[in-house]
């Protein structure tokens, strides 16, 4: 019992003055850089890196401290912040706080990337259904034929488009088509149009009809091949004359379920977004978000 009362004892009278030692001084520059020199004179290089970076790191706290809390903060510059943050720190402490905030600031980034995943997530689910309902007004064919616009003009291709409407209901107001033609050798997109209209009362598209399509073929795709010429119509394979033709809606109208737009992202975009944060949040999980983790340089 003696000699754990001793040993209690040795602790408390050596822990004062372990924890004691040479502190910086936030109180100016001029006592900041005399502190820090005295303190710099008990540590060896990889401590001293260390304390450098810990400062470095706690100047990055102040910015952010300040963004999160203008009015907190208000008149106070960086500098500023950081001197009173370090004011009265030891070695230790200061390298302790410089280390907490590189884990909480690391922990922060993954919560925040994983709720940009779920909101991500949520997003991709309404457009995956909003892309199916407006696929439901199908291209069902797709060829170039020969044709006049007027009576007295030379034939030239056109395209001929065929829609099903494969809702349960009746398509009526406003539509709009887009039709993107490509290289087929490049993929280099060639000529883009989009076409639209109204349907009123007088012209109702009703489940299982067909909305025909047929218009002069855009000039560039036109210009893209020498062909046309000794063509034989219809044409249905565009390869021979280096085109892939892509057509779809990017707006129908029902009465029950009112204008529907094809969103501007796609799924792909999603995937390729949500992959690249699991990647991100897989990197940080990996850090132990130490100063042993970051490199000093002059641009740090």
């Amino acid at each position: 019992m003696k000699n754990s009362y001793t040993v209690l004892m040795l602790f408390l009278i050596i822990t004062p003055f372990a924890a004691c030692g040479p502190t910086i001084s936030g109180k100016d520059e001029k006592a900041f850089k005399s502190s820090k020199a005295k303190m710099e004179e008990k540590l060896d290089k990889e401590e001293r890196e260390n304390l450098e970076k810990a400062l470095r790191i706690i100047v990055v706290k102040a910015m952010k401290e300040k963004w999160n809390s203008p009015e907190k903060y208000e008149g106070k510059s960086f500098d500023k912040i950081s001197m009173e943050i370090i004011d009265g720190k030891s070695y230790s402490a200061i390298i302790s706080y410089a280390e907490d905030f590189l884990k909480a600031d690391r922990d922060e980034k993954i919560a925040n990337k994983t709720a940009e995943i779920d909101s991500l997530e949520k997003d991709k689910l309404k457009a995956v259904k909003i892309t199916q309902q407006i696929d439901a007004f199908k291209l069902t064919k797709i060829s170039i034929s020969e044709d006049v616009f007027f009576s007295d003009d030379p034939k030239q291709p056109f395209l001929d488009l065929t829609f099903t409407n494969t809702f349960k209901e009746n398509l009526i107001g406003e539509y709009m088509l887009y039709i993107n033609i490509y290289s087929k050798k490049t993929g280099e997109l060639i000529a883009s149009e989009g076409q639209g209209g109204t349907w009123n009362d007088d012209y109702v598209l009703k489940p299982n009809e067909n909305f025909d399509y047929h218009q002069p073929l855009l000039h560039n795709a036109v210009q893209h091949s020498n062909l046309w010429k000794t063509a034989k119509y219809p044409i249905t394979d565009f390869s021979p004359y280096d085109l892939v033709i892509k057509a779809y809606a990017t707006k129908i109208t029902t009465k029950k379920g009112g204008t529907i737009e094809r969103p501007k992202a796609d799924v792909t975009y999603f995937d390729a977004e949500i992959k690249k944060l699991n990647e991100e949040i897989k990197a940080l999980k990996v850090t132990k978000a130490t100063l042993d983790e970051l490199e000093l340089t002059d641009k740090m």
